[in-house]
């Protein structure tokens, strides 16, 4: 990685007192701190930034790749296609003003960003009425991580939005989002089996619940203690990389007998690609690393650990967060494991990397 390398030495001549082996520790602590979101080189110059030494002329500074962008950028540009796009929700400032807010989902071949388009920008994109399959360019934004560990790329007073293309379409093929995972429609029918669950800590929030349906897995938010597991009248969104459905007051459910819903089926660790849907995987641990203790940007103390598996059609590089990495404790190499609902990404190598959620399930074989 030729851009990796240059920052490297750029950053070692300009620091005579931090060593190699430092350097690249720090890098990696970037990394796990971002949830493997960061990949070396964004980690690289994000500590170039803040040790105040410039990056090297690139051209992908003006006109960056989705996965080229990392949290603190001041004045970042992208290119990309609308995955999906929310509704302008208004909120209160503490200093009494009405605040407006809305979030675009956008995609280009090395991966998906979500965009937050703040105030009158909102409401500008909002009367585009953009469809999925539109071509963007998000122009003179910031990042930062958002509330689920995720880069965001915000857009304010001084950002812009340029409709490169509009989309005759809803189809969502084009990005490698399954159309079916995110066009549900309101008054659809919904058929899912739960198959884990877990209550808010607010005693306002929600129940979240993983479910698997015909179209997949998915992650269902139950707001007024319902019953299941038939839904109707439910709205689906994807935000921060994830499908969720969810189930309000004036949502209908009635249960159903347990085997409407197939079996969960594993996919291929090769059929994997990157993008908001959750993946069953089953394969044998060929590497196992240790649990590490690390703290966010935000001061919050979390644990990590990484796995490799494998199945035979190829292999993968699975980090397992908070919770799922203490399980790691008892696994050893050569162990059959299965986990249930865990992300998948494409790292700077092209590699596909995949990380569990908090609802991810891992079974031991």
């Amino acid at each position: 990685m030729p851009a990796f390398d240059d920052l490297l030495n750029q950053i070692l001549s300009g620091n005579p007192k931090i060593g190699r082996d430092e350097l690249l520790t720090m890098v990696e602590r970037k990394k796990e701190e971002s949830h493997g979101l960061l990949s070396d080189e964004g980690a690289i110059r994000l500590l170039a930034q803040q040790l105040s030494v410039s990056p090297p002329a690139s051209s992908d500074l003006k006109d960056q790749r989705i996965s080229t962008v990392h949290a603190g950028l001041n004045d970042s540009t992208i290119t990309g296609e609308v995955v999906s796009v929310s509704d302008v929700h208004e909120f209160q400032r503490s200093d009494g003003t009405v605040g407006k807010v809305l979030r675009m989902r956008v995609g280009d071949p090395s991966g998906q960003i979500t965009g937050v388009f703040w105030d009158s920008l909102a409401d500008t994109v909002a009367r585009e009425a953009l469809t999925p399959g539109s071509q963007v360019r998000l122009l003179h934004g910031y990042t930062k991580f958002g509330r689920a560990g995720e880069v965001e790329f915000h857009l304010g007073s001084r950002a812009n939005l340029q409709i490169l293309r509009r989309a005759q379409s809803q189809g969502l093929a084009a990005s490698g989002v399954s159309s079916a995972a995110v066009n549900v429609g309101v008054s659809d029918l919904l058929r899912v089996r739960l198959l884990k669950l877990q209550k808010s800590q607010s005693e306002q929030g929600p129940t979240w619940a993983l479910c698997s349906s015909e179209a997949g897995l998915m992650i269902a938010k139950f707001w007024d203690n319902q019953s299941l597991v038939a839904i109707e009248n439910h709205w689906v969104t994807e935000r921060n990389g994830l499908v969720y459905v969810n189930v309000g007051s004036k949502a209908s459910l009635k249960k159903e007998s347990t085997d409407f819903v197939p079996d969960i089926p594993n996919s291929t660790i090769e059929s994997l690609r990157p993008g908001p849907l959750l993946w069953t995987i089953k394969g044998k641990i060929s590497e196992r690393g240790d649990v590490r203790e690390i703290e966010t940007k935000e001061g919050r103390r979390t644990r990590v650990s990484n796995i490799e598996l494998e199945d035979g059609t190829g292999r993968v590089r699975v980090s397992l967060w908070d919770t799922h990495a203490q399980k790691t404790e008892s696994l050893r190499t050569g162990d059959m494991v299965r986990l249930v609902g865990v992300k998948v990404r494409e790292n700077m190598n092209g590699e596909k990397e995949a990380s569990t959620v908090f609802l991810t399930q891992i079974e031991k074989s």
